[in-house]
């Protein structure tokens, strides 16, 4: 894992109001599947709907954004890279059970 998700990891464990946001579509099966695992942790998170989000889609490049989702950002931090995210989700899930898990 990265150092900057661990760094992420406990920013969000220690400072609760840090804000999440997820860039997502519909009828992406990748973006429901990080939703579920979100809302099961309890994370607060808002959503932004991609679909037909033009100039969304420009600044998340013009930040180093990618052309698929989900992508998340937690504060100033865009992830874009899908196992960087599960990372942070099982990093998260690890520190609430006690114990290493890893999450494909």
């Amino acid at each position: 894992m990265s150092h900057q998700i661990q760094r992420l990891l406990e920013d969000v464990k220690n400072n609760g109001d840090k804000k999440v946001i997820l860039y997502t579509m519909t009828h992406c099966p990748a973006c429901k599947e990080l939703k579920n695992k979100l809302e099961h942790l309890k994370i607060t998170y808002e959503n932004v709907d991609m679909e037909g989000n033009d100039d969304m889609w420009m600044e998340l490049k013009e930040e180093g954004g990618k052309d698929y989702v989900p992508q998340v950002r937690v504060e100033k931090k865009l992830i874009h890279e899908f196992d960087q995210i599960n990372d942070l989700v099982g990093m998260v899930i690890s520190e609430m059970i006690g114990r290493k898990i890893v999450i494909k």
